[in-house]
């Protein structure tokens, strides 16, 4: 199925169910407000700027929203939107997207507005940093609920959609699916350690705690629905449309079941270190470590490595910026992950640059569904075009200045302290700052594309 009046020549199936572009918007307005926090995190780590009482005050709690917002409940609304296009569902529980929106969409808002709570106290734990005020935990309660909704939906309605129910090629059917598993996985190990957990439990290690299992496994989630946008995004460019048949990898389905099943199968050894050891012991830590050190990175680099190197004869659109700028930050932040050494800002180096690589994929996603929404197709517009390359390469520079100012032992979660260093730190700082800022421009370009396709509704039919 086909729009013939599609500008870019990108094939567009049937339009999707009008729920989906919810989780879309969402989305984009979690990313919109964490980029208003982002400014406070450049300028608090930015040389000259760092002596400013303000800046050092706000810091850490703009930290944790920032990081729930532009990680969590970005990647989280992207994740639902998939789950969305398996299949209605509705046949067996008719509002449940429903609920799930109005749950996630309000624990988002709550988030949002939690730093507004005079008593709330930053507490930077791994994955899931957290304020503590009631306000922030019921956010987070409410967006995980709605996320629970979603993957009740994904497992009973993505099975066998009706007809024209979903826009998805069969081959990615599965590897959402299993996406969908992982989460289930991710969620049950997060109750699993809160129920292990001792009492005396407290502060910032206590949430750790909590965290550092699920947030493990959530990784996971987010590789697998990173891999399905570039599978998608991969077919929808002209010069692989001419050619996909089965001997295309990324359109045959046993090669593509048997790469997403590696993450799958990695995430069904969750409940071992949970039955072998105590949640506060190293070797119950150093499990999940181990299990993202080895596994982690296999699936997307036998798909990016089959991907990368087709990329160049390919037309340069929006959807091909996006991919090659994610694939390229994925890869990179990957590489970072090699250098590590201690407590230092080598670490957010390494995971902004993986993180950013999910990011783009997902705004290449955002840029093939417009149309599919009855919006403005912008794939071929300059400034879509422009936006990942801004966005990504502003990355590079913010995590190239991190991972130089970590070699000389900068820490990390820490603002400021740049009084007494060298010349080579403060430069490194400084380059962090410049590529921070572009990276910010580069998001609010995304989300100004995304708003302006969406402020006036397509009139143009789709036909079959």
């Amino acid at each position: 199925m086909t729009n013939s009046n599609s500008p870019s020549g990108i094939r567009h199936p049937t339009p999707v169910t009008p729920l989906s572009r919810y989780w879309l918007l969402l989305g984009v307005m979690a990313l919109a407000v964490a980029g208003l926090f982002a400014f406070a995190l450049v300028f608090a780590r930015t040389p000259e700027l760092t002596q400013i009482e303000i800046f050092d005050d706000i810091f850490h709690k703009a930290l944790v929203v920032h990081v729930d917002l532009s990680v969590l409940v970005w990647f989280l609304s992207i994740a639902c939107l998939m789950w969305s296009l398996l299949g209605s569902g509705g046949q067996v529980f008719p509002f449940i997207e429903e609920a799930a929106l109005i749950s996630f969409g309000l624990g988002a808002l709550l988030i949002a507005l939690s730093p507004l709570d005079p008593r709330g106290v930053a507490l930077m734990s791994n994955y899931i940093p957290v304020l503590m005020s009631p306000v922030f935990f019921l956010g987070l309660a409410l967006v995980l609920c709605g996320v629970l909704l979603m993957l009740v939906k994904a497992v009973i309605g993505g099975r066998r959609p009706a007809a024209g129910d979903s826009m998805l090629p069969e081959t990615l059917r599965w590897p959402l699916l299993a996406s969908a598993c992982v989460a289930f996985m991710a969620i049950t190990a997060f109750v699993w350690s809160f129920r292990q957990m001792p009492a005396d439990t407290l502060g910032q290690p206590r949430y750790d705690l909590m965290f550092w299992g699920g947030g493990h496994v959530l990784q996971f989630v987010h590789v697998q629905v990173m891999m399905v946008c570039w599978v998608l995004l991969t077919q929808q460019m002209p010069e692989v449309r001419g050619q996909m048949s089965k001997k295309t990898p990324t359109s045959n389905i046993w090669f593509l079941t048997s790469i997403f099943s590696i993450g799958l199968v990695v995430a069904l050894a969750t409940p071992l270190p949970y039955l072998l050891y105590d949640v506060t012991s190293s070797e119950h830590r150093l499990f999940f470590t181990r299990m993202m050190t080895w596994a982690g990175g296999i699936a997307p680099l036998l798909l990016g490595l089959l991907i990368l190197p087709a990329l160049w004869p390919m037309r340069k659109n929006a959807l091909w910026a996006t991919l090659a700028a994610s694939i390229l930050l994925f890869f990179y932040g990957g590489a970072l992950g090699g250098m590590i050494r201690g407590q230092n800002v080598t670490i957010p180096a390494h995971y902004h640059g993986s993180i950013v690589g999910v990011t783009l994929a997902f705004m290449g996603m955002a840029y093939l569904l417009l149309p599919q929404f009855g919006w403005r197709n912008v794939t071929g517009w300059r400034l879509a075009f422009w936006q990942p390359i801004i966005y990504g390469g502003g990355q590079i520079l913010h995590i190239t200045g991190l991972a130089i100012s970590g070699g000389y032992g900068v820490l990390r979660k820490t603002p400021g302290g740049f009084a007494h260093v060298s010349p080579a730190v403060k430069a490194a700082m400084g380059l962090m700052g410049i590529g921070g800022l572009l990276a910010i421009a580069g998001g609010f370009m995304f989300v100004y594309i995304i708003l302006r396709a969406a402020k006036r509704q397509r009139r143009v039919g789709f036909v079959e």
